[in-house]
């Protein structure tokens, strides 16, 4: 109905086809003690009395109403957004600590030893008022208050309470829906799904929407609550940020922790912030007493992992030495076994200690979820099962190895936590920890890839049709045409001039000879050889062919190691030549074949080969320097090839040695030409850079996006300007790439233009998964290219003190100050793309860069 407050009245003449003939004008009158509407049309007056101004809540609700039922036999209803059903948070069997009915919140419990640090499940909306009144009465008066939840929760009004409930799906009733990864995505998520609860429920005259109570007793189910207006559905941020009106010791922030991995560096950066909002966060002779009080689901993994960060930061400011010592030593051994957990402690200072900590606050918050001991069980349970067993219509292995090394991460997460604790407390966090992450590049690889399934595989696999030998060789490999000639397939020389430095594929044992005997011959001139191993695969000679092992998902690719040692590697390459000498073994010569059956009867490592060669070639050193195919290779990659150059006698005078440098990989292309590009500018460094480096003197391009194929993207040049001389440094780094490319243009293989090429087949994938691995693709190789322009900056840099510094201090210790870490975490196509893709982050690049083949083996 119309205001009483408003007059509209037709025009005397109104036009021909005016809308205002269409529609009746009302004007409000008083006829005694009455409110009389008249409205007027075109035929007469009509009177309506005793009419009162009501507001009414008018639906926008467009979308298609779509019904489900949670189970047979059960009524059907509308579902939020067209599939979720709306279930209460916790059932009574998951408050194992039995708080429920004293504080309405399941698992209220606080950490041994008297620390001020509180963790339960989802209380209701009095449940939080309980929680807080209860800090205040022990004597709180600050009280840090996190809600670490990234589901949606609903909190539903019955009698005198809010009770939370949240969003489940049909096919798994058990398992939260998560609709944000932010602290804003979450509340506007509940947001919208309390409007759209609204819209359904007012569709009705009954204004009643369907939720579920007793998820075991369904017969009882569904219950119908009323919940017409926004009072009557509350969201998260309503029931929790109140408190920091009402009270002016609580402060609150929504964390967003994941299920079972660790939390994202923004929600790290945030929960520091509010602890440094408080007034005696740095001074323990400060009158208030400050609590934490965490809350998520039913109190276990997420509450207990806000509890231990929550002792750490605690123990960080009023000392150690106040904690129990002999906590630690209940604590489970067992994740000592994890190699990830090894290395880290030798990456970080005094890693022991800061393990050590963690340790102990793991068992003094542990009484509902001790993470080493999580972590242990799983490990057993995953090696238990077989690649075949299901859980609820999901391959249970492959469930179990992605649990192991979620919770793997999170313990390794508390570790780097406690290590920046230690650096930052005492400079009142002067870094934000995203920021000080940012410049421990070698934390950030091995957070992100804390375990590859196939690390402590049975090599033994090939005995069955689990993994196979696959050939090296394959049809089509060879496009420099030098197999023939030297029996290895694209084998050709960096084309600097007086510089000794050759690629080629994975040769055999006629190859490795017929390399040495070329190179030392009088017509090369050549007195030493030095072969460099580039592969990070297990690979064999078998009776004068080279094979990898490949797993039968993926017969693609050799199955590679990633962060494996040279030790670790050959040692898995011994192990295996001693099976395939006792065994018959399934062979693809070729993959368009079908596997054949063979035995064979000599069985050479890669290094054996270089020894059984050297006994008739003296001249001869072999390497291993192990590369991750197709990635950005780490600093200590470099280092470790810088190594191999100058431990040869490369010097500054040109020609005064004759030693033959040559790398090899499976293909000879990726790998072998990075290698040739990292020498390549090591002895320009060292004698000098020719013709053609210089200003003016490279070649002039004028083909289609020649700037892109030339490799000056927008984020390039911002790491050029950043850089001391920045034009000449990128100069001298595309001058060595052309000339790499100069000997090797039938492979089309350009490091620099790889990078544009990889992104135009972006617009031709057939499918988002293929456009997202193109998008982290062609990143990558523009990180490579920004890599080498920096160990370019590098060389120069260092080399008035000859290189005493590693790539990797000069990186800690130089280009951290300069910014470049932030450049890197901000890597994107800004020429092209508008809104950045997530891999543009160091976290999202460097993501699970292992290989999507099934767990075998052990688990450490």
């Amino acid at each position: 109905m119309g205001s009483g407050s408003s007059t509209l009245t037709p025009p005397s003449s109104p036009e021909p086809d005016s809308p205002i003939l269409s529609h009746r004008a009302v004007s409000p009158e008083k006829q005694g003690s009455r409110n009389v509407v008249r409205a007027c049309n075109d035929v007469a007056p009509i009177i309506i009395k005793d009419c009162r101004e009501e507001f009414q809540h008018v639906t926008d609700f467009k979308d298609p109403i779509i019904s489900g039922s949670i189970a047979e036999n059960m009524p059907r209803h509308p579902l939020v957004k067209g599939k979720y059903f709306l279930v209460r948070d916790a059932s009574e069997k998951s408050d194992i600590k039995k708080s429920y009915s004293q504080y309405k919140a399941p698992n209220f419990h606080q950490a041994t030893n008297g620390l001020p640090v509180y963790g339960a499940g989802q209380p209701t909306e009095k449940g939080l008022i309980y929680l807080i009144d209860h800090l205040v009465e022990e004597g709180h008066t600050e009280i840090l208050l996190f809600n670490l939840r990234e589901e949606p929760v609903l909190f539903v009004e019955n009698a005198l309470d809010m009770l939370p409930y949240s969003i489940r799906e049909r096919e798994n009733l058990k398992e939260l829906v998560n609709l944000g990864r932010s602290s804003y995505e979450a509340d506007e998520a509940e947001a919208r799904i309390r409007k759209e609860v609204i819209d359904l429920a007012t569709l009705k005259e009954e204004n009643k929407f369907y939720f579920y109570k007793d998820m075991e007793n369904l017969h009882r189910e569904p219950h119908e609550f009323y919940v017409q207006y926004e009072d009557h559905l509350l969201v998260s941020e309503e029931v929790y940020s109140r408190h920091i009106m009402c009270s002016h010791s609580v402060r609150y922030k929504r964390l967003c922790f994941p299920m079972e991995s660790a939390p994202s560096d923004v929600d790290v950066d945030s929960f520091i912030d509010v602890y440094k909002e408080c007034p005696s966060a740095f001074d323990k002779s400060h009158g208030s007493c400050m609590a934490m009080l965490f809350t998520c689901h039913v109190g276990y993994g997420r509450t207990t992992l806000g509890m231990v960060m929550g002792s750490l930061l605690l123990s960080h400011r009023n000392g150690f030495s106040s904690v129990n010592s002999k906590t630690a030593s209940k604590v489970c051994g067992d994740e000592l076994t994890c190699r990830a957990v090894h290395r880290l402690v030798t990456l970080i200072p005094d890693g022991q200690k800061m393990k050590h900590q963690v340790d102990t606050m793991i068992e003094m918050c542990g009484k509902l979820y001790n993470l080493q001991v999580e972590i242990s069980a799983l490990k057993h349970l995953l090696e238990g099962t077989t690649i075949d067993q299901e859980v609820d219509g999901k391959n249970a292995q492959e469930m179990l190895y992605k649990r192991c090394c979620h919770f793997l991460q999170r313990y390794l997460f508390l570790i780097v936590f406690n290590s920046y604790l230690t650096e930052q407390f005492s400079q009142r966090f002067l870094k934000s920890f995203s920021k000080w992450k940012r410049q421990h590049p070698e934390i950030i690889r091995l957070l992100q890839n804390v375990h590859h399934p196939n690390y402590h595989a049975p090599l033994d696999l090939v005995l069955t049709e689990r993994q196979f030998l696959v050939a090296d060789v394959y049809i089509g490999l060879d496009v420099m045409s030098s197999q023939l000639d030297v029996r290895v397939p694209n084998f050709r020389k960096l084309n600097l001039k007086g510089f000794s430095v050759y690629g080629m594929a994975q040769p055999a044992r006629d190859g490795v000879t017929k390399i040495s005997n070329y190179l030392l011959s009088k017509k090369q001139g050549h007195t030493f050889v030095v072969l460099v191993n580039l592969r990070n695969d297990v690979a064999v000679e078998c009776d004068g062919k080279t094979y990898s092992v490949r797993d039968s998902t993926m017969l693609d690719e050799p199955v590679v190691h990633p962060g494996l040692t040279v030790k670790e590697l050959e040692e898995k390459e011994e192990t295996l030549t001693k099976i395939i000498k006792t065994n018959k073994i399934q062979v693809y010569n070729e993959l368009s074949e079908d596997p054949r059956e063979e035995e064979f009867s000599s069985v050479l490592t890669p290094s054996e080969l270089a020894e059984n060669q050297k006994l008739q070639t003296l001249d001869m050193q072999y390497y291993r320097v192990p590369l991750q195919y197709d990635t950005t290779p780490t600093e200590q990659d470099f280092d470790d090839l810088m190594t191999v150059i100058r431990t040869h006698g490369f010097s500054e005078e040109l020609g005064c040695n004759r030693t033959a440098m040559v790398y090899f990989c499976r293909t000879g292309k990726s790998r072998t030409t990075l290698a040739l590009a990292v020498t390549g500018l090591v002895m320009c460094h060292l004698r000098g850079f020719p013709k053609g480096s210089h200003v003016g003197e490279q070649e002039r391009v004028s083909c289609p996006n020649a700037q892109y194929t030339k490799g000056d993207f927008i984020i390039v040049q911002k790491l050029v300007r950043m850089l001391p001389n920045g034009q000449q440094v990128k100069r001298e780094v595309d001058f060595v790439l052309d000339e790499c490319f100069e000997t090797m243009s039938p492979m089309h293989f350009h490091i620099r233009e790889v990078i544009f090429v990889t992104y135009n087949k972006i617009c031709k994938a057939k499918s988002e998964t293929e456009k997202q691995q193109l998008k982290r693709q062609s990143l990558e190789a523009l990180e490579r290219y920004l890599y080498l322009i920096l160990f370019n900056m590098y060389l120069r840099y260092d080399k008035k003190i000859k290189w005493q510094r590693t790539f990797c201090q000069w990186m800690r210790e130089v280009a951290v100050t300069a910014g470049v870490f932030e450049l890197l975490d901000n890597l994107a196509f800004y020429d092209f793309e508008k809104i950045p893709s997530a891999f543009k982050t160091m976290n999202e690049r460097w993501k699970n860069r292992s290989q999507p083949i099934p767990f075998a083996g052990e688990f450490k």
